[in-house]
């Protein structure tokens, strides 16, 4: 089957549209693939003058009709797209006989994000969704007839290795997170300041200089390479998605993040926010260790530190079962059944 992709590529970091596809190719599909943010003038310029960013746009749709015309495919699958008109979309459908899907995996109540995604899903043959609460979102804008399918793991990229003495030393700690600053990771992570704490990810280095984080800082951004890493490392993975924002109910959020899984993929014992979607698909005790509240997770790491063979042998069992039925080509897999194509 011939797959025509848009995603976003970004040059410093591989994420889901390189997983996908991966994914693809791996299943024995021809891919071609297309970037929606390939912007010839920079969006903090075009955003300031309407004519130029009209006219940004309308080249960088009239360029995934040319795509189309040549590589006619039988699938043309999206992640998001905001700026693929919806006309174009239908053109896609009516004219090249494709079937246009839309694969949205940003949380919806992010800044603008649910007002894009209401604009261009109706346009599209299927719509897909990263967690319930997107498809919520979606329902009561009046967008129905939308499915889950969750983010997964690449089992090439997220899976145990084998470190170097150098590499325990840098990488390594009792308790891990990497990810960006909340104010509720802050309130978690301060709890935890009694203990060999290691924290990476952008925003982190913001703290007051007062605060009793400061110490467990060791970087910014990293890319897999790095982050799988710093899970084979390390004892325990902190997981806490949190509200992604100060603005948002943190009840309302039910998203397994990817990060669930290929933390899982990597062979690490997780420790996460007991999300709707996460205790959906695994149990917490046997995949995972899931809290409800902030106050749980000093005793919880506290418990698993004191026992090598239980924390082992829930890692162990997640990494199985994130295996055996989460992994980017399971996604691609489910997918294509659901539209009647497999």
């Amino acid at each position: 089957m011939k797959i025509l992709f848009s995603g976003y590529h970004n040059p410093s970091n591989m994420a889901q549209t390189e997983y996908v596809e991966r994914a693809i190719l791996r299943l024995g599909h021809e891919l071609e693939t297309h970037d929606y943010r390939q912007h010839i003038i920079p969006y903090r310029i075009s955003r300031k003058l309407p004519v130029l960013y009209q006219w940004d746009m309308k080249r960088l749709n009239n360029g995934l009709i040319k795509l189309i015309n040549q590589f006619k495919p039988d699938i043309f699958l999206v992640n998001c797209g905001g700026t693929l008109f919806p006309e174009t979309i239908t053109e896609i459908h009516e004219r090249f006989n494709a079937i246009t899907i839309n694969w949205l995996s940003d949380f919806p109540g992010g800044a603008g994000v649910l007002e894009t995604a209401l604009k261009v899903v109706p346009a599209y043959d299927f719509f897909f969704a990263q967690s319930t609460d997107a498809l919520k979102a979606h329902e009561q804008h009046g967008n129905k007839g939308g499915m889950q399918l969750n983010a997964a793991c690449d089992p090439d990229i997220h899976k145990p290795i084998n470190l170097s003495s150098e590499e325990k030393v840098k990488y390594g700690s009792d308790i891990c997170f990497v990810g960006s600053m909340y104010p509720e990771r802050v309130e978690l992570f301060e709890t935890l300041t009694d203990f060999d704490l290691s924290i990476w990810g952008p925003g982190w280095d913001k703290l007051d200089n007062n605060s009793p984080l400061k110490k467990h800082i060791r970087g910014g951004p990293t890319t897999p390479d790095t982050w799988v890493k710093i899970y084979n490392a390390s004892k325990i993975v902190i997981n806490y998605m949190g509200r992604y924002s100060t603005d948002v109910d943190e009840n309302k959020i039910t998203q397994a993040s990817p990060r669930v899984f290929e933390a899982l993929a990597c062979g690490s014992f997780q420790i996460v926010d007991s999300k709707k979607d996460v205790v959906a698909l695994f149990n917490s005790g046997e995949h995972l260790v899931c809290f409800n509240k902030i106050c749980e997770v000093k005793e919880l790491v506290k418990e698993y530190l004191e026992n090598h063979q239980k924390r082992k042998k829930i890692a162990n069992n997640g990494r199985k079962e994130v295996l055996a039925k989460h992994t980017w080509v399971h996604r691609i897999e489910e997918m294509l059944k659901a539209i009647g194509k497999r």
